[in-house]
C-alpha cells in the first residue's frame, strides 16, 4: 500500500490552493477530485471580491486558471472518488474507488452538498431531473427554467442561465437574502420573474414530459424544462469514517487533519476566504514536516 505525506480531497479553490502551496515548498500532495476541478465556482455567474481582476471573471474561467496554474506546479490531480477515510494510529487509511493507500496528513477540502427538495414527486424518477449545482445547465438554450430560493446562490444561478433562457424564480416567503446588488440585476433583467410566497407543493410530469411544478400560491402550475433548487447547503463529510468524526477535535489539535474552504466556512463561502484556508494549511503543514 503506497503511503503519501499529504492526500488532499476535493479540487476546489481550498484544495488547490493548498496543493500548489505544497508543490512551492518541495511537497509533493496527491489530489483526490470525484466531479469536476473548481467546485462551487464553477456556478458563479461573476466573482467580483476575487483580488486582480478589476472588472470580475466569469467562475469557469478563474477555474481555468486555477487548473492551468496547478499544471504549471505540477500539481497530480487524480479524477477519482474517496469512499473513506479512516484514521488508524499514525496515519490515515484512504479508500478510493481505484486504490487504497496510507496518507501522514489530510486536507479535507470536500465542500459541502446541497440541501435536497422534500416536496412530493410524482414518478419518484423525478428525482433524477431536478438540479441542485447550474454548470448541467450551462449549455440550455431557449428553455423555461424554475429556480427554487432567494438567497445569492438563486439569484446568481438565475442571472448565469438568463442569457438565452427564460427564469422563474420562486420564493416560499416573502424575504429575499440576496445580496443588493444580485437583487438590483434580477430586476433589471426582463428574461427573470421573481414570486415571492411560492412554496413548492408538487412536482409532476407532464404528458410532452415537461415538468409541472405546483404552488401553494392561489393554486398556481408552471411547465417547465427544468429545474433548480438552491435551498441551501450543508458540509460533506461522507468520506470521513466514525473514527475521524468522533475524534475530530484531537485529529485538529494534532495537526493531522485540516479542514479548508466551503467545508468548514458555513455561509462564508467565498473563493478568496477558501484559497487562504489552502495555503495556511500548506504552510502549517511545511512546519510540520
Amino acid at each position: 500500500m503506497d503511503k503519501l505525506p499529504i492526500v488532499i480531497i476535493g479540487a476546489g479553490p481550498a484544495g488547490l490552493a493548498a496543493a500548489m502551496q505544497l508543490k512551492r515548498q518541495g511537497i509533493n500532495p496527491l489530489v483526490f477530485e470525484r466531479k469536476q476541478v473548481g467546485g462551487l465556482l464553477l456556478n458563479a455567474n461573476l466573482v467580483e471580491n476575487y483580488p486582480g481582476f478589476v472588472n470580475g471573471i466569469k467562475g469557469t474561467d478563474l477555474v481555468s486558471l486555477f487548473e492551468e496554474q496547478a499544471q504549471r506546479l505540477g500539481v497530480v490531480i487524480e479524477q477519482e472518488e474517496v469512499l473513506s477515510a479512516r484514521f488508524n494510529s499514525n496515519y490515515f487509511r484512504i479508500v478510493t474507488n481505484k486504490r487504497e493507500l496510507q496518507a501522514q496528513i489530510l486536507i479535507a477540502g470536500s465542500g459541502t452538498k446541497p440541501i435536497k427538495l422534500t416536496c412530493f414527486l410524482e414518478p419518484k424518477r423525478l428525482e433524477e431531473r431536478i438540479h441542485y449545482e447550474v454548470f448541467p445547465l450551462i449549455d440550455e438554450r431557449n428553455k423555461e427554467i424554475l429556480i427554487i430560493g432567494a438567497g445569492d446562490a438563486a439569484f446568481d444561478y438565475a442571472l448565469n442561465l438568463s442569457r438565452l433562457n427564460k427564469i422563474i424564480i420562486l420564493n416560499k416567503g416573502s424575504k429575499i437574502k440576496a445580496l443588493p446588488l444580485l437583487l438590483e440585476r434580477v430586476q433589471r433583467n426582463s428574461a427573470i420573474s421573481y414570486l415571492p410566497d411560492s412554496e413548492v407543493t408538487g412536482i409532476l410530469e407532464s404528458k410532452n414530459g415537461r415538468l409541472l411544478v405546483m404552488v401553494k400560491r392561489d393554486g398556481l402550475v408552471f411547465e417547465c424544462d427544468h429545474l433548480l433548487a438552491a435551498i441551501g447547503r450543508e458540509p460533506e463529510y461522507s468520506f470521513a469514517d466514525t473514527s475521524i468524526i468522533e475524534d475530530m477535535d484531537h485529529l485538529l489539535k494534532d495537526q493531522k487533519i485540516f479542514l479548508v474552504g466551503d467545508l468548514k466556512n458555513g455561509s462564508f463561502r467565498q473563493a478568496t476566504i477558501a484559497v487562504a484556508d489552502g495555503i495556511r494549511a500548506a504552510m502549517i503543514i511545511d512546519r510540520i514536516l
